[in-house]
């Protein structure tokens, strides 16, 4: 092993040359030399275009260009000073961070962790644009900071120390020293000569060394040569060592950045921008390129029909065929035409699209017709659409300004009404899927309504002469048996809507299980999921097996595909609707499992679906379900990030249980339900109540969250379903009105409900007077229903009067026992902490999860859980039902 002083030596010794001389530019692998510059489809800036195009920004946008300086890439800071309107730098903003979360496998927080070092950098360094302040920005704080106090000999020195970069590997060492007559510290460069050990020294020791030298050169050599350079780093070495207290540290630094000399230009370089990236962004940018040549167009617009209360723009380009170029391949020729296309709205970016289209070239039209439809809603908009011959480059943009009415078409007559016009409808559905009425099929009609309580009849639809009866399980337990058609089951499903699973099991003449069908009922209404709708239950399946499966894609998402496992081996990827595939199940493997897995584009979680085949008609179902229990632990009234797992103990029922869960989950994206109060009383806080949330999904909302808007007066209405837009909820807030009575927790049980499924952190915040005045649900059934959910609520209380001891108490329980909390407030200008304290809550969690013991049976009574921490006050869920 060589002790770590000789190997600096020897580092430096090897470094010698390289010191005294400028490093010999790597040789380029001739593969390489006509590689294209993956920038070339935007035109490149000069220093004072730049300069002249950022000064005639908005404020806003200029503020944006010097904010990421460190992190922006030229051929992105020349594409943005290239687009034409703020609507379209708006969206590059927002594209621009959604890479920056792609190139640092972040999900929608790299935006809000760099803002937070860009203020702490401004902070801490006189400017920005330094070299500390860069690396601070680019890769967070050092690990440690080493001062140096060798004043006789060096500038003034930091060694800031990094237990890993991506560039130079683990335990990195980065020496800054801050120049003669200069105020920032720079980071040294190891490259340029015995001048650049001869930075570090002091002004008066670098003369010394100076004088040194020149007293050993020979008239006849120049300076800065290499037999001068050669005897600098010995000197420097012997120096630093013997005077510095700090000098195996910087020796280390220094050794360490010779051997990284080359990378360590690249320190300070954003990711590389992906060349397709590029051409995505050109493909969807409206912007024109004043170098191309230009195609001529007629536009026109019409208004063919309406979907709901949107109406239907049908908008046409007709682009002469004469000023395009088809492209050929193996004889064919192909017009192909690009489209990107912004949708106006007040000034603001209202939607965006992209299009391509593909002509044959044997198409005998001299213009080339582009349809394009949007939905959108009556009023006035601006239309922009460039459109780019994708093989000469020659396009057209096209502005127009669209009032678009409102559509009246002709009522339908009116049909007899049905006994259930959806469970009939849905019969009809299920009937034609059914090709051969000698094959034996069981299907479960959906029930019509999305949340199924109360008394309902379970149907189903029974194909063949197999079925001689048939079984009905709910929740894992066999409830009842129908010998005779038709094969109904009236269900008490009791009042509050809690999710439940429903089997049917087609017997046989000797009551073995040959087919069936399972349902879920009450699932909540994430809008993102998928379910393996055949088959569901298959006792007795092998060969060619037909599966389908039922995608469901959020608004303003798409779909980037399906793929259906048989056991863990992936049998098929499917891109487009129908989700159908056949998939041979092997005869002689016994039991497995069918596992179909959604994909949307972008950064969202899969989900997916199980269906076990080749299982018994029952099974015995242990309690294997984790019980996890999201902790906040508030130390000095904040939370606290330093505990470990030992620094916790849980209680099941007063007796300690092992954890097998632990983790500290920080910045996760938030999933967060807001019920409002829209009653009568509220009238006159109705302004502040709506401000409240409106300052609450600004304040607290960032990319990768979602929400949904749930308001009760009579009952509790959904006024926006889950969205991922701030402004989709916002937009709901402003249609609230105060009238009516008070359905507290009705409101309560309805917005929970919304949450069936959904993972992650999870919140819901009600804002109300207190006062429930009309609910069908009494308090206790809201508490259940709260304690079974496990999702923390945070209620907001605007001027409840403090002798209201009643509501009080039972809005501070609802919360308490679900480790949300309250606060009490006369006007909206109050909620800034409240927000604060949510926000810091949810973001920043313990989340400790236990095992029940195998003698607790599921369907048990409400359990108690406590957990204690070694400091600080806990705040978690108070329990749990088996």
């Amino acid at each position: 092993m060589i002790p770590k002083a000789v190997a600096v030596v020897l580092t430096l010794a090897f470094a010698t040359n390289i010191l005294g001389q400028d490093p010999t530019p790597p040789k380029q692998d001739p593969k390489q030399e006509s590689k294209p510059d993956r920038s070339e489809t935007i035109r490149k800036l000069s220093r004072r275009e730049r300069k002249a195009r950022t000064a005639k920004l908005e404020a806003r946008h200029q503020d944006f260009v010097a904010d990421v300086t460190p992190i922006i890439l030229p051929a992105e800071l020349d594409l943005f000073l290239s687009l034409e309107s703020d609507q379209a730098r708006d969206a590059f903003s927002d594209e621009f961070w959604r890479r920056r979360d792609h190139m640092n496998r972040t999900t929608g927080v790299f935006r809000d962790m760099y803002y937070r070092r860009l203020e702490l950098a401004k902070d801490q360094f006189k400017r920005v644009e330094n070299d500390q302040a860069r690396m601070f920005l680019l890769h967070g704080a050092p690990d440690e900071v080493v001062r140096s106090n060798c004043q006789r000999f060096l500038q003034p020195t930091e060694i800031w120390k990094y237990e890993h970069l991506p560039l130079l590997g683990r335990d990195v060492r980065l020496l800054f020293y801050k120049p003669r007559h200069q105020g920032d510290y720079r980071l040294w460069n190891p490259v340029g000569g015995a001048s650049a050990l001869n930075e570090l020294m002091t002004a008066a020791d670098a003369i010394t060394q100076q004088s040194a030298e020149d007293s050993r050169r020979p008239a006849q050599v120049a300076p800065n040569t290499q037999n001068v350079a050669s005897a600098s780093p010995y000197a420097f070495i012997n120096r630093i060592q013997l005077e510095c207290a700090e000098g195996n540290e910087i020796m280390l630094a220094v050794s360490q950045m010779i051997q990284s000399r080359v990378d360590l230009v690249k320190l300070f370089e954003p990711p590389e921008l992906d060349a397709e990236d590029v051409q995505k962004i050109m493909r969807s940018a409206v912007v024109a390129n004043p170098n191309a040549p230009q195609l001529n167009t007629e536009f026109s617009v019409r208004f063919p029909t309406k979907d709901g209360s949107r109406t239907d723009v049908q908008m046409t380009l007709l682009v002469p065929r004469d000023q395009l170029s088809p492209a050929e391949a193996g004889g064919a020729e192909v017009y192909t035409l690009d489209v990107a296309g912004e949708v106006l709205k007040d000034g603001q970016l209202w939607e965006k699209y992209r299009y391509r289209f593909d002509f044959p070239a044997e198409v005998e039209a001299r213009k080339l017709p582009i349809v394009i439809d949007r939905l959108l809603r009556p009023n006035e908009y601006v239309s922009r659409i460039k459109v780019t011959d994708a093989n000469t480059g020659a396009e057209a943009l096209v502005e127009n300004t669209i009032s678009v009415p409102e559509i009246f078409l002709p009522e339908p007559e009116e049909a007899a009404p049905a006994v259930n016009p959806a469970a009939t409808t849905t019969v009809a559905e299920l009937k034609k899927e059914v090709t051969d009425p000698s094959e034996t099929r069981l299907r479960i009609v959906p029930p019509g309504t999305e949340i199924v309580s109360g008394l309902q009849t379970i149907e189903t639809l029974a194909t063949g002469k197999s079925i001689k009866a048939v079984e009905f399980w709910l929740d894992g337990k066999k409830i009842a048996v129908r010998r005779s058609p038709p094969f109904t089951l009236d269900l008490d499903f009791g009042e509050v809507p809690r999710m439940r699973r429903i089997r049917a099991v087609a017997l046989g003449a000797d009551d073995k299980a040959i087919t069936g069908d399972e349902l879920e009922v009450n699932t909540g209404t994430d809008p993102f999921g998928i379910r393996i709708v055949s088959p569901r239950f298959a006792p007795q399946l092998a060969g060619p097996a037909r599966v389908e499966m039922d995608v469901r894609v959020p608004d303003h998402e798409k779909l980037a595909s399906v793929e259906l496992f048989w056991n863990e081996t992936r049998m098929a990827t499917l891109y487009d609707a129908p989700f159908v595939q056949t998939v041979v199940i092997p005869a002689d493997e016994g039991a497995g499992y069918l596992r179909a897995v959604a994909h949307l584009e972008g950064d969202a979680p899969p989900v997916e679906d199980v269906v076990m085949v080749n299982t018994p008609a029952y099974m015995e179902e242990l309690n294997v379900h984790l019980v996890e229990l999201p902790t906040t632990v508030l130390v000095g009234g904040k939370p606290t990030d330093k505990l470990t797992e030992k620094s916790f103990k849980v209680l099941d029922d007063g007796k300690p249980v092992p954890i097998s869960k632990f983790e500290y989950v920080r910045n996760l994206p938030l999933s967060v339900g807001m019920a409002i109060d829209s009653s009568g009383s509220m009238g006159n806080r109705m302004e502040e109540a709506v401000k409240a949330g409106a300052q609450f999904f600004q304040k607290v909302l960032r990319k990768g969250d979602k929400a949904f808007l749930v308001a009760f007066d009579n009952e509790p209405r959904l006024m926006q379903k889950w969205s991922a837009k701030a402004a989709d909820v916002l937009a709901g807030l402003a249609k609230v009105r105060a009238e009516d009575k008070t359905s507290l927790y009705d409101a309560v049980v309805y917005s929970l409900y919304n949450f069936h499924g959904i993972r992650g952190q999870r919140a819901l915040v009600v804002i109300s007077d207190g006062k429930d005045t009309a609910s069908k649900f009494t308090y206790d059934q809201s508490l259940e229903y709260a304690r079974r959910s496990g999702v923390p609520i945070y209620g907001i209380g605007i001027g409840i009067r403090s002798n209201d001891a009643d509501v009080k108490f039972k809005l501070d329980k609802l919360c308490r026992e679900t480790g949300g909390s309250t606060y009490y407030i006369d006007q909206a200008r109050d909620l800034q902490r409240v927000y604060d304290d949510i926000q810091s809550e949810l973001r920043s969690q313990y989340i400790l999860g236990f095992y029940p013991s195998p003698d607790i049976k599921p369907g048990s009574k409400w359990r108690e859980v406590t957990v204690q921490a070694s400091e600080g006050k806990v705040k978690t869920i108070k329990g749990y039902f088996p």
